[in-house]
């Protein structure tokens, strides 16, 4: 097992994990032995996720670049032709107009003053007379004949 100084380890670490070659599978320790080698691997794209990786395969079959074997094997469960085949643009559209319509049945609902909808208020004025205890110390003690 080979060591390193603490000044190495933490400057191969911040690198290691500022390119992120361990997304490329390769551990700190390996990393370590040759750095060099794999910080080439920082400028490559990231691999492919399997999902990813199953719509590439989709792409070449529907341009016919000599995967369309490959990738008839794998086109058994092929969710997103039966989501296309059940979709169409009308729907969307309509399923818009709905929700235009609801939302202008909410607005209709609303009291109208010239025509602008506004909400009224629930609270009351405060009443400034004499009743209803009044700040007013004067007009009191004039009451109570003080």
């Amino acid at each position: 097992m080979r060591t390193y100084s603490d000044e190495h380890l933490e400057y191969y670490a911040d690198r290691f994990i500022r390119l992120r070659i361990a997304r490329h599978g390769v551990t700190l320790a390996q990393y370590l032995i040759n750095p060099a080698q794999f910080e080439r691997l920082a400028l490559e794209p990231e691999p492919l996720l399997p999902a990813q990786q199953a719509a590439v395969l989709r792409f070449c079959q529907r341009w016919d670049t000599g995967l369309a074997a490959i990738s008839e094997q794998q086109s058994g469960n092929d969710d997103i032709e039966a989501q296309a085949t059940g979709w169409d643009w009308r729907d969307l559209i309509e399923q818009w107009r709905d929700e235009v319509a609801q939302s202008e049945r909410e607005v209709c609902q609303l009291s109208q003053r010239n025509g602008a909808a506004f909400e009224p208020m629930r609270h009351h004025r405060h009443n400034r007379g004499m009743n209803r205890g009044t700040a007013n110390f004067e007009r009191k003690q004039a009451r109570k004949g003080a």
